[in-house]
């Protein structure tokens, strides 16, 4: 038996080193996921994003704070087009004012030349709808969020290419929809 033991050992102590010097990722964790994790105001807010879409913009101090992603989809290269998700963050002074803003913005959005709805598979937070951007044809998708005084905003477009590949779109979707999900108050 003590032999068993010590060949166990053997085998399983040069893990137990790798291991207390690597973080092993559980299979929730951001990492795992091929999730990046990102804050604004000193991590009051705090979100996830795929790895792979690189921050092409941010402001971290101050009023607003925001981060702009860009979504690289390989139908995009020499259209002049580009997909984008970004999230802003703002200071209420009175959280009162949260519904006024986000009627604003829908009205805003409801301006936008071609503007079309989409009302299919859509949950009631998020609005939803098709545009032109120039002459392109685009897919919008806006949520807003109260957190505390903090208004939140996150918005994914992305242009409505013939040559994107339904995988792509399927990713961008998934990543889009964990940045709604991971960023929502709880």
């Amino acid at each position: 038996m003590s032999k068993f033991l010590a060949v166990l050992l053997s085998v399983l102590l040069p893990f137990s080193a790798i291991a207390a010097d690597k973080k092993i990722a559980a299979p929730n964790d951001a990492a795992a996921q091929g999730m990046s994790n990102y804050s604004l105001f000193d991590n009051t807010v705090k979100f996830q994003a795929p790895s792979d879409w690189p921050v092409i913009l941010k402001k971290s101090e101050g009023l607003p704070q925001f981060m702009a992603f860009q979504v690289k989809d390989p139908a995009d290269q020499g259209s002049g087009e580009s997909s984008q998700v970004s999230v802003e963050a703002k200071l209420l002074n009175d959280s009162s004012t949260f519904q006024a803003l986000v009627n604003a913005a829908t009205d805003r959005a409801k301006q936008t030349p071609g503007y079309e709805q989409r009302t299919d598979g859509v949950d009631a937070t998020t609005l939803r709808y098709y545009g032109l951007n120039g002459k392109a044809r685009y897919e919008y998708r806006e949520t807003w969020y109260l957190d505390s005084k903090i208004f939140i905003h996150v918005r994914c477009t992305r242009p409505l290419l013939a040559a994107t590949a339904p995988a792509w779109t399927a990713a961008y979707e998934q990543g889009c929809a964990r940045i709604m999900q991971t960023i929502k108050p709880h």
